[in-house]
């Protein structure tokens, strides 16, 4: 009985773990131990990501692509940093993270996350049709136009409040030329040129 108890208390703790550990996004940076100059960055999920730290002045330190694979670590050596304030940023396609990292008297100590959803819209081109997929749309206004090669605009809507868009456009009569799509919502802007030959 007492090791039924302490199996269910174990289970119920590393459940309780993960919830917390999957709460704080597709990855997480943690100070590898109380005393050391050192952070490791987690990931949950397989995906391309781009990791810096820039220093106290804005400078860029180090910049490293890294094609991350499902549920793994990496772990980086901060103790030739000297004391000081600097930002540790993880950005992917959809995702910019950042940490402020302070390293005081040889301890690190990381801040909470400032998480930055960027729009990435996909644009897919099939026979005379032309699809619009914004599954991480912002919950606020979104603007879509097209524009042809004339800067002639041939569309403009703005939809509200929608999380996943997906929008066919028709373009048979469009003719030869390219078309550029423009997006807006918010603080961001995003455009794409499609070549209709």
């Amino acid at each position: 009985m007492k090791n039924l108890l302490k199996i269910s208390l174990i289970a119920v703790s590393l459940f309780f773990s993960a919830s917390l550990y999957a709460s704080e996004g597709s990855f997480v940076l943690k100070v590898k131990g109380i005393n050391e100059k050192s952070v490791t960055f987690y990931i949950d999920e397989a995906q391309i990501v781009d990791v810096s730290i820039y220093g106290t002045e804005n400078e860029l330190l180090y910049e490293k692509r890294i094609k991350a694979k499902r549920g793994s670590s990496k772990t980086y050596d901060l103790s030739s940093f000297p004391d000081g304030s600097y930002t540790f940023k993880i950005t992917t396609e959809s995702k910019s993270t950042e940490y402020q990292l302070s390293i005081v008297n040889g301890k690190t100590i990381v801040s909470n996350p400032l998480i930055t959803e960027t729009i990435k819209p996909v644009l897919t081109k099939e026979d005379e049709m032309i699809t619009l997929n914004l599954e991480n749309a912002s919950k606020g206004p979104v603007e879509v136009r097209i524009i042809n090669e004339y800067n002639d605009e041939l569309y403009k809507e703005v939809f509200e409040g929608e999380l996943a868009l997906t929008k066919k456009f028709n373009v048979s009569r469009v003719g030869l030329g390219e078309l550029t799509f423009l997006i807006k919502s918010e603080n961001q802007e995003f455009t794409k040129v499609v070549q209709m030959r």
